[in-house]
């Protein structure tokens, strides 16, 4: 009586079971569709947008980032610059210091 109860059980839950997945699934009406091919359509036209403008935005951002790896280019060059005239002027106040020191020998012999 135990096997036949629980055998019965089970073969009803399995036909609900499979009532409840055969449903077939409610047909679209032909307005429906044409709503639904509307919205799939703008929604490919706001993506395509998106993505032109997605691709500006990359563009742009490119030309700053060349504008500014130039800039720094610039910077360095012009610190080097910098660097090479300041050890010039040391040099040449260097030289000028010892051209003044040797005229002060030679002015006092």
């Amino acid at each position: 009586m135990k096997y036949k109860t629980i055998i019965l059980t089970l073969a009803a839950a399995s036909f609900f079971v499979g009532q409840a997945f055969a449903q077939d699934s409610p047909v679209m009406t032909q307005q429906e569709v044409q709503a639904q091919n509307r919205n799939d359509e703008n929604r490919m036209a706001d993506a395509k947008l998106d993505r032109k403008e997605t691709k500006a935005k990359a563009k742009e951002a490119r030309r700053i980032e060349n504008e500014a790896n130039d800039a720094a280019r610039e910077s360095k060059n012009a610190l080097k610059a910098e660097r090479r005239a300041q050890k010039s002027r040391k040099q040449a106040d260097q030289q000028a210091k010892k051209a003044s020191n040797a005229r002060d020998k030679a002015n006092k012999n």
